[in-house]
């Protein structure tokens, strides 16, 4: 019986229809005409005999076919002439093979079903078979990204299917895919995860695992049953990290009245399902001990919260194995369920079969052909938490506990952890959140004048990172939107071991100013473009504003503003790379312009010299054109905002037009900044961004240069 894997998935092998039966009184078949031919299956079970029809037996499958159809998958795919070609019979003698099979075993002839699907695909819409027609078909195997396919093809169409063997199947010798695994608490399974370690161990583009000073606090795992808090005094040691999403209230979490009975036993009953599951996979896999954030942080420290949440970068990174929870909405959910009732539901593809396979050596196995088309992206909780992506990108190795599987993910590889071919991806390969190996693998002791970083392709590398990195990160949610840097600043410490002398401000690296200060939100996302309650950092900055960020790529040359001054101030001085206080301030010299603004309900709008803006009447957008000097998008969306004079402050061009890019700004109420050492300058706060092509006033850019302040 086929797992519920894959019985749930529809599509190309449907089961037969009442048409495809359908036979004049002339065709019916009564049993006792079946005639007795070998078809050289003596030997062969009865469960694999049945698999397919005494016509396909002594074609597709006899032992001399099937030989030249495995030979071709060392052919190469554009050798059309590899593999076995051979004339099926008519469809009316198809059909007639498939009832008699069927009565005989009660069972259809699976090979007759895909040979009919890839005929009907050569036919006009809604136009049978001849039924007096056989056709050519040519069968052979591939090799297709690494996973074995079987091929049909004849001159007009062509269909492909990877196959699957099972793990103690005599076909598993010959064919290395298997199914994803379902049953990740089972013994295999941590055997699995040992011997993808220890691969792992041997990746030139990995870091080894080490000993290392244990957190300040871990749960040991010894007795699972008891398991409790340990203090560690910085002792040496291995431990594992967990990486989940709360979604709910932890009520046992650690807190001071608590603190001295958890050192004595944490009662098994109030701790949550996933982090029950992350213990027993830590006590199965041979550690002892387990860092949790719930577990291992006092809740109701503020300084604790503070002293620790500095050191999660150091935790992950240095763990020997991260588990992630990634399947689970929130913590009492766990993560070790058996997956093929999950995977059952899933429907993740059109449809499996069983094929008979004789092997090369003799015997003679199954093989299992997976149909479907693209699958979308499973959308796991983990991958939607702002932390979660921190706790991931550092973390030399880890376990995902996907919805569909246990998968294993290091600097060099991301699969099943069964190396099953990945047929049901968590998201699209270039949204896997990593680190370049330069970066992950650089030892803190390189400067930034090694060869490493003045490599002009490792820099472009690292920096067009850092930008894919920011954007994968503004995309998630944040429970406290305080923690809008907290929750990055693990990753930003990581990038400042490759650019050292450049300071971090508020989510913008020195070195990369001005145009680092030219990011938009995301207009396809606006649903979640806000301005938050409280701003937690300076309007400049994208960590001011909800939303998914991109950055705009900016010439270096041709630049209409300087930075004169940067002042932020951390909010704790143990995390200089996270929240900030309040009050950072920008001192720009720029050309600044007045403008005026009329904005859509995207928060986009064309941009009009004062004056010059079209009549409220003319509401014709190509009118609108003709005077517009540019087009302008807010940072927050402002239902209250419609047009509005505003500010702009050019900063430089467009990297590949000749595109003129800027911050729209507006005043802060009339009053001035002064800093010591120099003048007032006026002070404006960031709305939004623009650009421009030729259609500017002339004298604009030949304008005097002044300095603000922006706040």
């Amino acid at each position: 019986m086929l797992p519920e894997i894959w019985s749930a998935l529809p599509g190309l092998l449907l089961s037969p229809t009442s048409s495809d039966w359908s036979s004049s009184e002339n065709e019916s078949i009564d049993s006792n005409e079946i005639p007795d031919r070998s078809t050289g299956t003596e030997d062969v079970p009865r469960d694999i005999q049945k698999l397919v029809c005494e016509t396909c037996w002594r074609t597709v499958f006899s032992a001399e076919s099937f030989q030249t159809i495995w030979e071709s998958v060392h052919t190469g795919f554009y050798l059309k002439s590899a593999g076995y070609s051979y004339k099926t019979p008519t469809w009316q003698e198809i059909r007639r093979q498939r009832r008699r099979h069927l009565i005989n075993f009660q069972h259809q002839c699976e090979w007759c079903r895909i040979v009919g699907e890839l005929i009907k695909k050569t036919r006009p819409r809604q136009e049978p078979p001849e039924e007096k027609t056989p056709y050519q078909v040519r069968v052979r195997f591939d090799r297709n990204d690494g996973v074995t396919v079987l091929s049909l093809l004849n001159d007009k169409e062509e269909s492909r299917f990877p196959i699957l063997a099972f793990e103690d199947d005599p076909a598993a010798k010959f064919i290395p895919d298997r199914d994803i695994f379902p049953d990740v608490d089972s013994n295999l399974a941590y055997d699995l995860i040992k011997k993808r370690v220890f691969e792992c161990s041997h990746h030139e583009q990995c870091s080894p695992s080490q000993r290392a000073h244990l957190p300040t606090r871990v749960i040991d795992c010894l007795d699972p049953s008891q398991p409790r808090l340990f203090i560690t005094n910085g002792i040496e040691g291995y431990y594992l990290a967990l990486s989940y999403v709360w979604g709910e209230h932890q009520p046992n979490r650690l807190k001071n009245e608590n603190f001295d009975s958890y050192i004595q036993r944490i009662p098994a009953k109030e701790i949550p399902k996933t982090i029950m599951d992350a213990i027993t996979v830590t006590h199965k896999l041979g550690f002892r001990y387990l860092w949790v954030d719930s577990y291992c942080i006092l809740q109701d420290s503020e300084d604790d919260k503070a002293r620790e949440i500095a050191q999660i970068p150091h935790i992950f990174r240095h763990s020997y194995v991260t588990i992630i929870g990634a399947c689970a909405h929130k913590v009492s959910d766990g993560f070790l369920h058996d997956r093929r009732p999950t995977v059952g539901n899933l429907k993740l593809s059109s449809g499996e079969t069983l094929l008979p396979f004789r092997c090369p050596d003799g015997n003679i196995g199954t093989m299992r052909l997976v149909m479907g088309g693209d699958l979308s992206p499973i959308p796991e909780p983990v991958n939607k938490r702002a932390w979660c992506l921190e706790e991931r990108t550092l973390s030399p190795r880890r376990l995902i506990y996907a919805t569909h599987t246990l998968m294993y993910e290091c600097q060099t590889t991301h699969n099943n952890i069964n190396d099953a071919p990945n047929y049901v991806p968590l998201c699209g390969t270039e949204d896997i959140p990593r680190l370049p190996n330069d970066l992950f693998l650089r030892p803190p002791s390189v400067s930034l004048n090694s060869n490493l970083s003045s490599s002009s392709s490792s820099s472009d590398e690292i920096t067009q990172a850092w930008y894919n990195i920011v954007t994968m990160y503004t995309q998630r949610t944040l429970t406290r939107e305080r923690d809008r840097l907290n929750a990055l600043a693990g990753i930003a410490e990581q990038f400042h071991r490759f650019w050292p002398h450049s300071r971090y401000f508020a989510g913008l690296w020195e070195h990369q100013l001005p145009a680092g200060l030219l990011w938009d939100n995301n207009l396809l996302r606006a649903k979640n473009r806000r301005r938050p309650d409280v701003c937690h950092a300076p309007s400049w900055s994208w960590a001011s504003r909800d939303g998914e960020v991109v950055t705009r790529s900016c010439r270096n040359d041709g630049m209409f503003c300087t930075v004169i001054h940067l002042e932020v101030r951390p909010h704790k001085e143990v995390n200089p790379f996270g929240e900030v206080e309040v009050g950072g301030t920008l001192v720009l010299e720029t050309i600044l312009q007045q403008a005026r603004w009329a904005v859509d309900k995207r928060g986009k709008g064309d941009l009009f010299a004062l004056g010059d803006e079209p009549s409220a009447h003319l509401g014709d957008r190509k009118i609108n054109m003709q005077h517009s000097i540019g087009v302008a998008q807010c940072d927050a969306i402002d239902p209250s905002q419609r047009t509005s004079n505003i500010y702009l402050a050019f900063v430089g061009k467009n990297q590949y037009d000749e595109y003129v890019c800027g911050l729209v700004l507006v005043p802060v109420s009339t009053g001035r900044v002064t800093s010591p050492g120099q003048h007032n300058y006026p002070v404006f706060r960031r709305v939004g961004s623009f650009e421009a092509l030729d259609t500017l006033p002339e004298m604009w850019l030949k304008s005097k240069r002044q300095r603000i302040t922006v706040v």
